[in-house]
């Protein structure tokens, strides 16, 4: 039984890693726009990013292991791009903590 956590848990951590790892390429991205962010640790890591131009303008980005890659995904649920499209993706965060019009 006590194997079994041991994988359970090196599963969780390499996971838990993965994920950080895509946060801090979509973080390095969102650095274009001059936004700032910041990681969250807790139970599933988020990526926390302000725009530093307004004083409300802050969103969670957390990343989900899918089929083939990774999901970066709104703090309500939206999908927002995928770890092959972090440009895009990048372009979407921006847009929704209004950093860009477009």
């Amino acid at each position: 039984m006590a194997q079994s956590r041991q994988a359970k848990d090196g599963q969780s951590a390499r996971t838990s890693s993965e994920e950080h790892e895509h946060l801090d390429k979509l973080a390095a991205e969102l650095s274009r726009y001059d936004l700032r962010s910041d990681m969250v640790d807790g139970q599933s890591p988020c990526l926390r990013v302000r725009n530093p131009s307004s004083t409300c303008a802050v969103e969670d980005v957390i990343c989900e292991r899918r089929e083939h890659d990774y999901a970066f995904i709104a703090s309500f649920g939206v999908y927002l791009g995928s770890s092959g499209s972090l440009g895009v993706t990048a372009h979407k965060v921006a847009w929704l903590v209004g950093a860009t019009k477009e």
